[in-house]
């Protein structure tokens, strides 16, 4: 396979032209089918594309090879960029890895700037400790994040707490979450006890500081960046979010 062979030659620095998340973006890209595409209608199939990520990411471990987790990180983040081009395509910066601490990328504005944070499939404490902590620089999350288990009330809170104003996940996992109910198998005893809409079960019905939803789908992201860029302006309406 002409793609393995590409990344087994990259990954022993034979091959020094592209990088492995470069590569396995190109390869993503070009299984979805939407090569060549603006990036409007590539985010337009975001879901087209995470699928050909899960097969791409099959056949390198079919292979024998390993995507170290940096890597993985790197390809989420260029999925990212797919909506930023999209919907701010000259607004956005990508910040420097020593600021890393903070987030991803930039949207640059008056009166606030907007931080966007990027993880993969596992939020764990790299997410919630990432931004600035405060309202007046506000960071959104975007992760293609598989676990509910991460995901319970209080510990979406704690997000709002930090100074995040919405986090983006893929559909099956916002489902997943916008379904609990206290008879949903694995919930604690304690979890059981405090379900309540006043306690802000389920997860999904939190919202963000503008008394809107913090957490939300993939598929809203780019729209939701563009409805806050005040076209010919430097403004951010971030009351919007």
């Amino acid at each position: 396979m002409p793609f393995i062979n590409d990344l087994r030659d990259v990954q022993n620095k034979t091959r020094k032209d592209i990088s492995q998340s470069q590569l396995i973006f190109d390869e993503t890209i070009r299984r979805s089918g939407f090569s060549g595409a603006s990036a409007q209608t590539q985010y337009d199939h975001i879901y087209d594309i995470l699928a050909a990520r899960d097969a791409v990411h099959t056949d390198i471990v079919t292979a024998g090879l390993k995507e170290d987790v940096k890597v993985t990180g790197a390809v989420t983040e260029l999925i990212c960029k797919i909506a930023l081009d999209a919907s701010a395509p000259n607004r956005y910066d990508t910040l420097p890895k020593t600021w890393d601490w903070i987030g991803d990328f930039a949207i640059m504005g008056s009166p606030f700037n907007l931080f966007i944070s990027v993880k993969s499939y596992k939020a764990k404490e790299r997410l919630i400790v990432s931004g600035t902590g405060q309202n007046a620089a506000p960071v959104v999350g975007y992760g293609l994040f598989d676990d509910p288990s991460e995901w319970s009330p209080d510990r979406v809170k704690q997000y709002k707490q930090r100074g995040f104003i919405a986090i983006y996940m893929p559909n099956t996992l916002y489902n997943a979450l916008d379904a609990m109910t206290p008879q949903t198998p694995g919930l604690s005893s304690r979890l059981i006890r405090k379900y309540s809409p006043a306690n802000g079960y389920p997860a999904t019905n939190i919202k963000n500081i503008y008394d809107r939803p913090l957490l939300r789908k993939l598929e809203d992201f780019d729209d939701d960046i563009a409805h806050i860029c005040i076209p010919g302006s430097y403004t951010l309406d971030l009351s919007r979010y």
